[in-house]
């Protein structure tokens, strides 16, 4: 069966007439099996989970865009049985705008069956379908703005709809859209064997802390045994804070509510990942749980050989490994505990890391492919993807210019970057029109949705300081250069003319007129008044060709002598190691393995399992100890010590 010969029959629907934010609909319809292969096709938006006579058999909408819908066909014939069978699907409309993990689209479900090549179901109006009783509908409580809404779940108003006693149902609601349809372009996330959680402290009878030992991501399952009904609150979270978890973080909740029956009771979320390594747990009366547990949320990889490495080496490997693992989902996530959101700096990272660890490319094809459906008015991305909110972070746009290339370099794929070669003309094209005619620099950016945000360091790299938004910058040039001579890459093999190399070193040479201080010996940040220096300014300067020969040798020993010059932070290390290595593989390889194990040592002796924010994310505010954009020790590792 052809993937293309789904849906054509199928409507959108929904459960009624004037959706809401935060609205969970149910629909249901039954079909009798008597041998074959049924095979579901379905798509929603927001999200949805699919239960076969009870038990769940599917669940989880690829993030994805309205103008690019996307569904996904799914073998069900394992969960069939003989005769009658209860198909029936929960269905939750986000309707947000102001998150960055979701493009608000109209609330609707699409779905077919197919058993032995012929369609026996599909959505329309006469598909039985109700708002949900046991999800709170309209709650609207967001836990951070990137990851959007929590949940609560009332297990008193559940009853058996999903085998088919149906009360309060009716026909649903023809939506009227037509969406373009393209099959999940990447494998679906699978559910591992429950992380089970451990009570490590009893607050009062109805207060407990649990620990999962280690950072895990995954959906909540909770059991209790309790006397009477009552409303149990978790919150979640990777930090303790005076002995618990805190559920409120400046605007972010935490806390996630389920009304549990009296007596014996289970419950599994299928909607929303948690990435946690704590579970705090209160309850309106005396609590009993029998058990509370995170069920992993895993994406399917093979994982790769290992270099020949050192026994620290290896711990260090493996924390970074499982970050990633944890990191990556329908798409790549910056981190699971408070965002879950697909950045195109963070995701080049996780990308340059995956093809050693895992050996593959077809997650990456299907990220840059998301980044490419961006429809931003001004041409380049919006902060993330997929992403309904005017923010923009400029220079990110540029480190998806540089994971293009290294997708081509991995790949060889020319044809997917023919295919979204407009795209990137479209992003490069908006930098190039930065440029000042005075200077030829390139300008930052200054309207307000824009962000010139480049790392967590001085107030200039991180785009707090007003007066950057007037000044040009070395790294945001330095970028360009970089993404000029990307395109070219892209361009050459892709057939198109271009003069991309030639404009690069134009570039290059104003970048050394402009920032490089004789007396200092190195590269300055901006031409502000107050200088200050970096090293991710003078890494790029070398990488991009603007600093060559002797003059690079000496700016890297400068760069780490020299106290008054910033160091990376950690989502940034990977460029002063790889200027390292173009000045000098032989002198410097050791250094960088050296410095690796000095930044990661700290995070091995905490023990959560997993590679930080930041080298001190274990007691700043918010920054989480689950991040992608850190796991780069894989990458040198294997450049370093590999075969």
């Amino acid at each position: 069966m052809k993937s293309v010969q789904r849906l054509q029959d199928a409507k959108w629907i929904w459960c009624t007439r004037e959706p809401q934010s935060d609205e969970y609909g149910e629909f249901y319809t039954d079909f009798d099996y008597y041998g074959g292969t049924v095979s579901l096709a379905i798509s929603a938006d927001s999200n949805y989970a699919v239960y076969l006579n009870g038990e769940l058999c599917t669940f989880g909408q690829y993030a994805d865009y309205p103008h690019d819908k996307v569904y996904d066909e799914v073998d069900i014939t394992a969960q069939c049985k003989q005769g009658k069978n209860h198909l029936a699907i929960i269905a939750w409309y986000y309707g947000l705008d102001k998150i960055l993990t979701y493009y608000r689209g109209n609330a609707g479900l699409l779905f077919d069956l197919y058993c032995g090549g012929v369609q026996i179901c599909h959505s329309d109006e006469k598909i039985q379908s109700r708002m949900s009783r046991g999800y709170e509908n309209h709650r609207n409580r967001t836990i951070t703005w990137q990851m959007g809404l929590g949940f609560a779940y009332h297990a008193d108003r559940e009853d058996n709809w999903k085998q088919g006693q149906l009360e309060g149902f009716s026909d649903s609601v023809l939506v009227d859209q037509v969406l373009p349809l393209r099959p999940r372009p990447c494998e679906k996330i699978y559910l591992g064997e429950p992380a089970e959680a451990k009570l490590i402290k009893t607050f009062a009878p109805n207060h407990m802390l649990f620990d999962l030992g280690v950072n895990t991501v995954g959906f909540l399952l909770l059991e209790t045994e309790q006397e009477e009904e009552g409303l149990v609150t978790i919150v979640y979270g990777e930090h303790l804070t005076g002995g618990d978890v805190e559920r409120i973080l400046d605007y972010r909740d935490f806390g996630l509510e389920v009304t549990v029956t009296k007596g014996s009771y289970s419950y599994m979320n299928p909607f929303r990942r948690l990435g946690a390594k704590y579970l705090s747990v209160t309850s309106e009366h005396p609590l009993k749980i029998r058990r509370i547990a995170l069920v992993p949320t895993m994406y399917p990889v093979n994982i790769m050989p290992k270099p020949q490495l050192t026994p620290k080496e290896n711990e260090i490997y493996d924390i970074c490994l499982r970050t990633l693992l944890l990191c990556m989902h329908e798409h790549y996530e910056d981190c699971p505990w408070r965002e879950q959101a697909l950045y195109a700096m963070d995701s080049r990272n996780q990308m340059l890391c995956g093809y050693y660890a895992f050996g593959e490319t077809k997650f990456v094809r299907a990220n840059l492919e998301l980044f490419s459906k961006d429809d931003r008015y001004d041409g380049i991305l919006g902060i993330c993807a997929p992403a309904k909110i005017d923010m923009s972070i400029p220079s990110f746009s540029l480190h998806y210019l540089t994971a293009c290339a290294e997708y081509l370099k991995y790949s060889g794929d020319v044809e997917f970057l023919r295919q979204i070669y407009p795209k990137l003309e479209s992003i490069l094209n908006v930098f190039l029109s930065q440029i000042k005619p005075d200077s030829q620099l390139i300008q930052p950016f200054k309207e307000s949705c824009y962000w010139n945000f480049y790392e967590w360091t001085t107030e200039t790299l991180r785009g707090d300081n007003s007066a950057s938004r007037e000044i040009p910058d070395i790294v945001l040039n330095t970028l360009v250069s970089t993404s000029l001579q990307n395109m070219a890459t892209i361009a050459d093999a892709i057939g198109v003319p271009n003069e991309y190399r030639a404009m690069a070193e134009k570039i290059n040479v104003v970048i050394y007129t402009a920032f490089f201080d004789e007396e200092r010996g190195c590269y300055t940040d901006s031409a502000m008044e107050t200088q200050s220096y970096s090293q991710l300014g003078n890494s790029l300067a070398i990488l991009c060709g603007a600093c060559t020969g002797e003059l690079a040798e000496a700016v890297c020993e400068r760069m780490l002598t020299d106290e008054g010059i910033v160091r990376t932070s950690l989502s940034m290390r990977c460029f002063l190691y790889d200027a390292l290595l173009k000045v000098d593989t032989n002198r410097y390889g050791d250094w960088i393995l050296a410095d690796i194990e000095h930044v990661y040592q700290p995070m091995l002796d905490e023990g959560v399992g997993t590679v930080w924010e930041t080298e001190t994310a274990l007691t700043e505010f918010a920054e989480s100890l689950c991040h992608g954009w850190s796991a780069i020790p894989i990458y040198y590792y294997h450049i370093l010590k590999g075969n």
